[in-house]
């Protein structure tokens, strides 16, 4: 009869797990099993309980020696009971430490929107990597150099016919709000912006209905957008239809219509007209005057510096040498424009325009953010490990090993960050709105919900959990089994790794918080600045052909109302960076040719926004010179350009332009800042019009009747113009405007401190728990000696306050370092000082030893009988 044997195979497999020294028991008694079992039962049934017993006992890890597999899905298991059964037993603990980490991940998600929001501008279009802005480095004379994102009409299909790496090219030239009448009726169309036929295969502005081919046939053929076409149209097909212009009395036939613009392209506008229109002999030759964007698409692989090195003889070729003393050319990437053009003045189509340097701020924070919550959630883990250290002593006492334990609570602490995932959906949820009210962007949380997006974030929370639970897991792991039975943990544990995270913490917080203090003190200082005139209580309005024509009745008419103070005009506004042109001046016997910023205004502009004049007089009706356009008030930085010590100018001969008759300097304008304080105030010259063509009236109104003044100026405005709907807006609201940017910065800064200083706490908080339960039986001690609470609650908190202020001597220079670089970027700047730094240190220290009171008055006043039956 044949011998039954177990599968060889299986035996093999035994052999080459088990080591040599065991091997032979294991086998001879899986051996004599198997025979048992063959004897009394089915053979396969014997061979299939063989096969399993050699399966178990690979288990221990002393029997394995070459398995790489271990912890059976089982454990795992176990190792989620356990820990939300710690979550339920732990409440507190469990709900400062996830909530802690949530509001961290919250602040990272929110801000990670808007970041990819600004990252993402005119990133839809397909030839974005081969689109570049032209712009020039303008220097005229006294006027500093700068960045202008302007160009002229004829650089365009001049620089396409002459290199071939230009592929294509349009230009963008904006009408502004343009009134329309559709079967009588008017209608503003916000942004007509006239652009060549190239525009829309160079851009992916989508039509929705017409075609490419055909949208640009004619010269008045126009593209709206879907908005537009619905408010005009509503459900016609608009296609074909006419709209006139009422004061040129062009009809404008809509050829297509496309997709509303997307808020993050750079460009906005509402309807699209060719350039055919304008396009005459005058403006092809137009070498000199700078008023519109030009595009190029350039071919693949362009080296741009070489591109950019021909541009000089290009210059020459057409407006000659002198150019060159004027004029450079460069390119700007389009994926640049919206984030790189802080520095870039008349840049009038740029979108919401931001810097690179903020966005970098915002990321930077959301990072320490993060950071200050996994250290805290670190910290409140360890400190829990003291409450566990029986559960680690039981399990090590029954076999487990280090590895299993710092397993388990690895685990636990990625169940944990999952949880705080979760919680911080719904906190972004809750506060999105809010955040989308102060930074004014288009956002959505749809982004983390894409299965690529979501799959990251899973990820990095993985991660989280991963790196801020492996030292509480190694902490926990290496108790000593017989001190963690007696409830002690390891019995010399050093506490310098922790002291050091809540240093670093705090040092990240305070530094948070005086920059935020800093930046905000700037912005106040700015908007409260003495500007040089008075902005307030000023409604401005936009001008047009027949409200100009009708400019002085208007006038009449507003000033005898009765919430009315005055009336005047200019043809820039104030709170924009005002155009340049050239200009020349009699010195001695030569006539000087130099360069200024300039603004046409009306007669008492002067006396409207009481402006001072230092030498001479203001312009007046009273002199005909004036009313011809031939006097002028210069301001004080020009005058020291154009005599030696700035005071002998009054009289100087001087005119601008192309006017060829010398008109004279009449007075001097002490200087006022006309644009951002972040700008040094540059020369500029300021004179009557010829004719009345203005680009907006600006209207003085009385205090405390706001509503009644601009209703008296609406009336007035309807009655003289009912074709033309009424808009206005407040002087002092477009100068806030100006700072919108660093408004947006400081307002998301200002909460992400708060956060900071709040996790960070929760941190202390963590930390000063795990110690208390380390000192209870030193404190019932002392307090059975005659230790009053007061005494307990100071030796306690004696050594958080000390790192609190090394966290303040970390971050206190470091911070001035920076903070005084970022303000070395404005002319007007406050100085920083030490109150700021003192008012934060103390704040923080308050705020540390508040925390840790909380803590220490307990055990203060708790029993010492409780605290010394502890065993």
């Amino acid at each position: 009869m044949r011998l039954n044997n177990p599968p060889k195979y299986s035996r093999r497999f035994l052999k080459w797990v088990i080591s040599e020294e065991l091997f032979d028991d294991i086998d001879g008694d899986l051996m004599e099993l198997f025979h048992e079992r063959a004897t009394t039962a089915n053979i396969w049934k014997a061979k299939s309980l063989y096969l399993q017993d050699v399966l178990l006992s690979t288990r221990n890890i002393y029997l394995r020696r070459k398995l790489k597999f271990y912890n059976p899905l089982v454990m795992y298991k176990n190792y989620l009971k356990i820990a939300f059964r710690n979550l339920l037993k732990y409440k507190g603990y469990s709900f400062i430490n996830i909530f802690g980490l949530a509001l961290g991940m919250a602040s990272c998600l929110l801000i990670l929107l808007f970041v990819n929001n600004e990252v993402s501008f005119d990133g839809f279009h397909e030839k974005k990597a081969n689109i570049y802005r032209l712009d020039e480095v303008q220097t005229f004379g006294a006027v500093s150099a700068q960045k202008v994102a302007l160009s002229m009409y004829p650089m365009g299909p001049n620089l396409l016919a002459d290199y071939p790496e230009v592929v294509d090219f349009t230009r963008y030239w904006t009408m502004g709000r343009t009134l329309v009448e559709h079967e009588n009726q008017q209608h503003y169309i916000g942004e007509i912006a006239r652009v060549d036929t190239s525009f829309l295969e160079m851009f992916d502005f989508k039509l929705v209905r017409g075609n490419i081919d055909e949208a640009f046939q004619e010269m008045f053929d126009l593209v709206i957008s879907e908005s537009i076409a619905e408010r005009l149209f509503g459900d016609e097909d608009p296609i074909g239809k006419l709209l006139k212009l009422p004061n040129d009395d062009v009809n404008l036939k809509v050829t297509a219509v496309m997709a509303d613009v997307p808020d993050n392209s750079h460009l906005q506008f509402d309807a699209l007209l060719s350039t055919k229109a304008w396009d005459s002999e005058q403006r092809q030759n137009g070498w000199g005057s700078n008023y519109l964007n030009t595009y190029l698409q350039l071919a693949p692989g362009v080296d741009i510096a070489s591109l950019e090195a021909k541009f000089d003889d290009f210059l020459v070729k057409f407006m000659g040498e002198e150019a060159l003393d004027y004029y450079e050319l460069f390119l700007q990437p389009l994926s640049d424009v919206h984030l790189g053009s802080m520095d870039i003045t008349h840049d009038y189509n740029n979108h919401k325009k931001f810097a690179r340097s903020s966005v970098n701020i915002f990321v930077i924070l959301a990072v320490f953010v993060l950071l200050i919550a996994s250290i805290n959630f670190m910290n409140l883990s360890t400190a829990r490990a003291a409450t566990r250290s029986r559960e680690v002593g039981v399990r090590k006492s029954v076999g487990a090993f280090k590895g299993q334990i710092t397993g388990q609570f690895v685990a636990e602490s990625i169940v944990l960050t999952i949880i705080a995932l979760l919680i911080a959906f719904g906190l972004c949820f809750v506060s999105i709105n809010s955040l989308i009210q102060i930074i004014d962007r288009d956002l959505s949380m749809s982004l983390f919900f894409q299965p690529v997006n979501l799959l990251v974030v899973m990820a990095i929370t993985v991660l989280i959990g991963l790196l801020s639970g492996i030292y509480p897991a190694l902490v926990m792991s290496g108790f000593n089994p017989v001190m963690a039975l007696k409830g002690s943990g390891t019995a010399n544990s050093k506490s310098w790794f922790r002291n050091a995270l809540v240093v670093f913490q705090y040092a990240i917080a305070i530094a948070i918080i005086i920059g935020t203090s800093v930046a905000t003190r700037q912005l106040n200082y700015m908007q409260n600045l003495d500007l040089g005139f008075d902005k307030e209580l000023t409604v401005v309005m936009n001008m047009y052909q027949e409200t100009n024509d009708k400019y002085e009745l208007l006038s009449s008419e507003l000033k005898n109302q009765s919430n009315i103070l005055d009336v005047t005009a200019t043809s820039q506004r104030l709170g924009n960076n005002l155009h340049q042109t050239s200009m020349q001046y009699r010195a001695d016997t030569a006539l000087i040719t130099g360069s200024s910023s300039f603004v046409q205004v009306d007669h008492n502009f002067f006396d409207f926004y009481k402006m001072e004049i230092l030498e001479g007089r203001a312009l007046s009706k009273e002199f005909a010179a004036d009313e011809r356009g031939r006097s002028f008030v210069v301001n004080e930085t020009l005058a020291r350009e154009l005599g030696a010590n700035g005071h002998d100018v009054v009289g100087m001969p001087f005119h601008f332009g192309g006017v060829d008759t010398l008109g004279q300097i009449v007075g001097i304008a002490k200087d006022f800042n006309y644009n951002k304080l972040n700008l040094k105030v540059e020369p500029l010259f300021m004179t009557s019009p010829t004719e009345n063509y203005w680009s907006e009236v600006n209207v003085k109104i009385k205090a405390g009747n706001l509503q009644t003044a601009v209703q008296e100026i609406e009336t007035v405005w309807t009655s003289l113009f009912p074709q033309r709907p009424f808009e206005y807006e407040f002087l002092d609201q477009h100068f806030s405007r100006l700072y919108q940017s660093e408004q947006q910065l400081t307002k998301v800064i200002s909460i992400l401190s708060g956060l900071a200083i709040i996790i960070a706490s929760l941190g202390l908080f963590g930390l000063a728990s795990f110690t208390v339960r380390q000192r209870l039986k030193e404190m019932g001690i002392r307090k059975v000696l005659g230790a009053s609470v007061g005494q307990i609650v100071m030796i306690l908190s004696k050594k958080f306050t000390l790192l609190v202020l090394i966290a303040f001597l970390i971050a206190a220079p470091v911070t001035y370092f920076l903070m005084s670089g970022w303000l070395d970027g404005y002319t007007y700047k406050i100085s920083i000082g030490v109150i700021v730094f003192l008012v934060v240190g103390l704040g923080s220290w308050l705020i540390a030893l508040l925390t840790v009171s909380v803590q220490s008055f307990r055990v203060a006043k708790s029993n010492p009988v409780d605290t010394l039956r502890i065993e």
